[in-house]
C-alpha cells in the first residue's frame, strides 16, 4: 500500500492503482517496471537489490549549487534503500529510527537519487517537495515539482531560507 499525498499525486497513485489491479500488477510493477512476487511465475524474483537500479530513469547533474559537494552527477536508486546521510541525520537528531521516518516522507515509489559523495535528492510526500541533502542528510535546497513525481526539476530551487541566489540547476544525463 502506497500511503496518501497532496494533490495531483494523490490522483496520481489513483489511477495508477486503478490500473494495476486490473492488470494484476502491483503499484510499483506499473509505475517501475518491478516483477510483483505474488504473480510472478518464478518465486526466486524479486526487487532489484543493487545499488543502481534499471529503471529508465536518467542520471541527474546537479550544478550552480553554492553549497559544497553537491556539483556532480546523481544515479537513482531504490525507493525502499534509505540513503545513508538519512540514516546520520536521525541519529544525531536523537537517535531516531529511521525506517518509519523514511516510510512516512516518502512514497516507497519514486526513486531518490545520490552522488558519490553521498549527498541526495528525494521528494518529500509530507511538504510535496523536492529535497536535496548534504551527506550528512542535512536540508540544503528544495523545490516545488515541476510536471513530474518521477524526476525533480530541472530549476526552481531555492535555500531553505527561501533565497534563490546560490540553488542549483539539473540536466538529465
Amino acid at each position: 500500500m502506497v500511503k496518501k499525498c497532496d494533490g495531483g499525486f494523490l490522483t496520481l497513485l489513483l489511477l495508477v492503482t486503478l490500473v494495476s489491479v486490473a492488470s494484476s500488477f502491483s503499484i510499483v510493477s506499473v509505475v517501475l517496471g518491478w516483477p510483483n512476487k505474488a504473480v510472478e511465475s518464478t518465486p526466486t524474483q524479486s526487487l532489484p537489490s543493487r545499488k543502481k537500479l534499471d529503471l529508465d530513469v536518467p542520471n541527474i547533474r546537479v550544478s550552480r549549487a553554492s553549497a559544497r559537494g553537491l556539483n556532480s552527477l546523481y544515479t537513482p536508486r531504490d525507493p525502499k534503500v534509505i540513503p545513508k546521510g538519512f540514516i546520520r541525520a536521525c541519529g544525531k537528531a536523537g537517535g531516531f529510527a529511521p525506517r518509519p521516518l523514511w516510510d512516512d516522507l516518502t512514497t516507497g515509489v519514486t526513486p531518490w537519487f545520490e552522488n558519490k559523495q553521498g549527498c541526495f535528492i528525494y521528494f518529500n510526500c509530507n511538504d510535496a517537495h523536492w529535497w536535496i541533502d548534504s551527506e550528512q542528510g542535512s536540508g540544503m535546497y528544495l523545490a516545488a515539482p515541476n510536471g513530474s513525481l518521477l524526476l525533480p526539476p530541472t530549476d526552481g530551487w531555492m535555500t531553505l531560507t527561501g533565497e534563490r541566489a546560490g540553488a542549483p540547476e539539473m540536466s538529465f544525463d
